[in-house]
C-alpha cells in the first residue's frame, strides 16, 4: 500500500483528540434524555411516544444530513463543516433549555441532528487525510470510542446535573467552546499536503460508483439496526423474562456498550496485523449475536448472562470500526473511484445509512417481532441483522498491512 502522506505529522494526535472531544460532548449531552424520561415526559406535557420519537430524531435527521455533510467536507473541508457542524449541534443543546412542549424538544432534536450530520462524515475524512495506512485501524477505532463512551456517558450523568435547563446551558457552552478550540487548531490536511479543489457533488458522485463504499455502508446499517435494537430492548427484556430491575437491567445492557469500547481499541488493530482480515471480521460479527443469545438464555445465571453480554459486546466493538475504516482507505485500491479528495462523499453515504438504521432498527424490524413472538425472538431477529453484515464484508476489498488487497470472499 502506497503511503500518500510522505511526512507524517505528529499533530495528528492532537487532532484527533479535539475532533473526539466534540463528538463526545454533542452524543453526552444528546443521551442525558433517556435517564431523565419520566421528569421530561411531564415538564414537556408529552406522551411517552413523543418522548421517543424526540430521542430517536436525531438519529433520522443524521442519517439525511450525512450526505450534505460529506458533501460540505469535500467541498468546503474537514475545518470549517466540522465547526459549523458542532455549533449547530450546540445551538440545539441550548433550545432544549426553553421548555415549550412537544415541537419545542423536536426543534432542538432537529438541531442536534443536523449538526451531528455535519460532524460524522468528517471523522473518516480526518483519518484518511491525517493518518498514515497502517495507523488508520487504530485511529478508526478511537473516534469510535466516543460514540459508545458519549452515549454511555450521558445515561450516567444525568441525574447528576444540578437541573435540566442549567445543564443543557452548560453543556451547550462546553460543545461551542470545543467548536471554537476546533476552528482555531484543526487544519483540513497536515503541512506541506494539499486535496485538489472539487465541484459540489464530485465527491458524492465517486462515492455512489465505488462498490466498496456501498457495501460498508449497507454493513453499517445492518450493524447499527441489530445493535441499537438490542440495547433498546434489553433492560425491559431482562426484567420481564428474569424479572431483574430495569435499573439491573439497565446496567447489564451497559457491559455491551463499555465492552465494545475495548473492543473498539483493540480488535481493528489486530485486525491490521492479519492476512485474512475480511474473514477476521465475519468471525466478530458472528460472534457478537452468538455469545448474546447464549448469555440471554442462560439468563438465570447471573455470571454467564453478564460474561456473556460483555464478550459480545467486546466483538461487536471491534466489527463496525473495520467498517467505519472502509472510507480511508479506498484511495489506496487500485481501480476505485474515490480518491482522497473523495473521501467525505464515501464517508457521507456511509453515515446516512448507519444513522438510518439506528433509527428503524427497534421501532420497524425488531418490535413487531417482540410483540409478537416475545423477547427471544426479538433478540435473535436482531441477531440475524447484525450478523448479515457478513455478506457485505465479504464484498469488501480489505488491505492487509502489506498493501494486498483481499478481493471478494474470504
Amino acid at each position: 500500500m502506497e503511503n500518500k502522506n510522505e511526512k507524517i505529522s505528529n499533530h495528528r494526535w492532537v487532532v484527533l483528540g479535539i475532533a473526539w472531544l466534540s463528538s463526545f460532548a454533542i452524543l453526552m449531552a444528546w443521551y442525558i434524555m433517556p435517564t431523565l424520561e419520566h421528569d421530561l415526559v411531564e415538564m414537556y406535557k408529552i406522551s411517552p411516544s413523543q418522548f421517543s420519537a424526540a430521542l430517536t430524531f436525531p438519529f433520522l435527521i443524521a442519517g439525511i444530513m450525512s450526505i450534505a455533510g460529506g458533501i460540505l467536507a469535500d467541498q468546503l473541508g474537514i475545518r470549517k463543516s466540522s465547526t459549523l457542524g458542532i455549533f449547530i449541534a450546540g445551538i440545539g443543546v441550548f433550545t432544549r433549555a426553553y421548555v415549550g412542549g412537544f415541537m419545542s424538544i423536536m426543534v432542538a432534536m432537529l438541531f442536534m441532528g443536523i449538526g451531528l450530520g455535519f460532524v460524522l462524515p468528517n471523522l473518516p475524512k480526518l483519518v484518511s487525510v491525517w493518518f498514515p495506512p497502517e495507523e488508520t485501524g487504530l485511529a478508526t477505532g478511537i473516534y469510535n470510542t466516543s460514540f459508545m463512551g458519549g452515549l454511555s456517558t450521558g445515561l450516567i450523568i444525568a441525574p447528576v446535573l444540578p437541573g435540566w435547563v442549567s445543564g443543557n446551558i452548560t453543556l451547550g457552552i462546553i460543545i461551542i467552546f470545543l467548536g471554537i478550540v476546533f476552528f482555531a487548531i484543526v487544519r483540513d490536511t497536515p503541512p506541506g499536503k494539499e486535496l485538489p479543489s472539487l465541484a459540489l457533488l464530485d465527491g458524492l458522485k465517486a462515492a455512489v460508483k465505488s462498490k466498496n463504499a456501498w457495501a460498508a455502508s449497507f454493513g453499517t446499517f445492518l450493524g447499527t439496526a441489530g445493535m441499537i435494537s438490542v440495547q433498546g430492548s434489553y433492560p425491559a427484556a431482562l426484567n420481564k423474562v428474569y424479572g431483574l430491575s430495569m435499573a439491573a437491567g439497565g446496567q447489564v445492557a451497559s457491559l455491551i456498550t463499555y465492552s465494545a469500547i475495548l473492543g473498539s481499541l483493540t480488535l481493528p488493530a489486530i485486525a491490521d496485523r492479519l492476512k485474512w482480515k475480511k474473514l477476521f471480521f465475519v468471525l466478530l460479527v458472528v460472534g457478537y449475536p452468538t455469545m448474546l443469545l447464549t448469555a440471554w438464555l442462560a439468563g438465570d445465571n447471573k455470571l454467564i448472562l453478564r460474561v456473556g453480554t460483555m464478550i459480545g459486546g467486546y466483538l461487536a466493538g471491534g466489527s463496525l470500526p473495520m467498517l467505519m475504516e472502509v472510507p480511508t482507505f479506498l484511495p489506496f485500491i487500485k481501480d476505485d473511484p474515490v480518491q482522497e479528495q473523495h473521501v467525505g462523499g464515501a464517508s457521507g453515504l456511509l453515515t446516512s445509512l448507519r444513522n438510518i438504521g439506528g433509527f428503524v432498527g427497534l421501532p420497524l424490524l425488531v418490535m413487531p417481532v417482540i410483540l409478537r413472538f416475545g423477547y427471544t425472538y426479538g433478540l435473535l431477529t436482531a441477531g440475524i441483522i447484525f450478523a448479515s453484515q457478513a455478506i457485505f464484508g465479504l464484498m469488501i476489498d480489505f488491505p492487509d498491512r502489506t498493501g494486498k488487497v483481499e478481493k471478494p470472499g474470504v
